[in-house]
């Protein structure tokens, strides 16, 4: 276990990561779905859930959904499920607010689910406390980065295109591991 710690060090040296990141420009950002290769599959992030169900997925985010190989990461599903436990059960919108939700989740092929390692979850760990430290967060919010961190991992793990409209994090991780295959929206 103590080798995989030394292993994540190498990789991310805390050392190295002195300075604030700056935000670059979206012109400068993986926007355009026509750079994803044919042959690429896709994980979603959180987003994507929330904005299908929505409709505010572009309608090219939607035609790249619909021809390639779906998988979904562990994380993004577990966000999607803290609603079901935050929403006020008396409220009597709650219901209709959640039936979507549960029904996407229980759609879900349980083949097609990818699980972060614990060398991912050590990995993700160093990176989001890198980011809060450069990024001057606060110390209560450390873990502000994980979620996005370990759905950035899995999906360079896994060799799988990340889909997120998180443009301002992802923007961070890519400058900490640039060879992550990304795609980033804005919703309509």
């Amino acid at each position: 276990m103590s080798s995989d710690v030394w292993s994540v060090i190498s990789r991310h040296d805390p050392a190295r990561w002195r300075q604030t990141l700056s935000h670059r420009s979206k012109d400068d950002l993986p926007f355009d779905s026509l750079q994803i290769p044919i042959d690429a599959s896709l994980l979603f992030d959180s987003t994507v859930y929330i904005d299908q169900l929505k409709g505010q997925l572009p309608a090219a985010i939607v035609n790249l959904i619909a021809s390639r190989i779906i998988f979904h990461a562990a994380p993004a599903l577990a966000e999607l499920a803290v609603i079901i436990g935050a929403l006020d059960p008396a409220d009597r919108r709650t219901r209709s607010a959640l039936e979507p939700i549960v029904e996407t989740l229980t759609r879900i092929s349980t083949r097609r689910i990818i699980t972060p390692t614990y060398e991912v979850w050590l990995e993700a760990s160093v990176i989001a406390g890198i980011l809060s430290r450069t990024q001057g967060i606060p110390k209560q919010d450390r873990r502000r980065f994980l979620n996005d961190c370990l759905l950035f991992l899995l999906a360079s793990d896994s060799r799988c295109v990340l889909i997120t409209r998180n443009s301002r994090d992802v923007d961070l991780l890519l400058q900490l591991k640039p060879q992550t295959a990304v795609l980033l929206y804005d919703k309509i």
